[in-house]
């Protein structure tokens, strides 16, 4: 019924018009690797945002429009991100009160080959456990080591372990343990490995 649907939509002027919110129509995206999660509550941090998305597979990348109530996670593989969004479809996933809507995105385009090449061989991921650092380090000092290389989705301190960096894409983790694993900071030589999600 695309044709038709068309027609209407013309017809309906404000009333239907509106309450779309400008969301996007499922009847012209197709099934990929990225998915839209809308109607987030007011504040929404990163890492809500991911826990949306746990247990499902491997997120290749995320991103959340400041100040809008929506953002997207991009998923390495498609049949992961197929089984996210069948999820929302069945259970009406929840955040905070608010009912998320869980839609297809228009794919960001395939995984670079570069981050594929990284996930096959070294079990690259958005998270890196970050060891030999003195007891002293805040998530603060860590959030400023590793913005450098790109937007950080969350930070667990670990006491006596180190600690848990979760960046916001594949690409900037690997850039960060690239640059980062091995560093001298003061008497600690930093240890920097790729980890599962916490």
């Amino acid at each position: 019924g695309g044709m038709m649907g068309g027609g209407g939509g013309m017809m309906g002027g404000g009333g239907m018009g509106g309450m779309a919110g400008g969301k996007p129509d499922p009847r012209n995206l197709q099934a990929s690797r990225s998915v839209y999660v809308g109607n987030l509550p007011v504040g929404t941090t990163m890492e809500e945002i991911a826990s949306l998305g746990r247990g499902f597979g491997p997120l290749e990348s995320m991103r959340m429009m400041m100040g809008a109530s929506y953002g997207f996670l991009n998923f390495l593989r498609d049949e992961d991100a197929y089984a996210f969004w069948q999820s929302g479809q069945a259970q009406q996933p929840h955040l905070r009160g608010n009912r998320i809507f869980l839609n297809w995105a228009k794919a960001p385009g395939p995984v670079e080959p570069h981050v594929l090449r990284l996930v096959r061989e070294h079990g690259a991921s958005r998270h890196l456990a970050v060891r030999n650092i003195s007891d002293a380090t805040s998530a603060d000092q860590l959030g400023a080591l590793f913005r450098q290389f790109g937007e950080v989705e969350s930070i667990q301190i670990k006491p006596g372990e180190g600690a848990q960096v979760n960046l916001t894409n594949i690409a900037s983790a690997a850039a960060a343990k690239d640059q980062l694993d091995g560093l001298t900071m003061g008497q600690w030589k930093l240890v920097v490995a790729y980890t599962t999600p916490p």
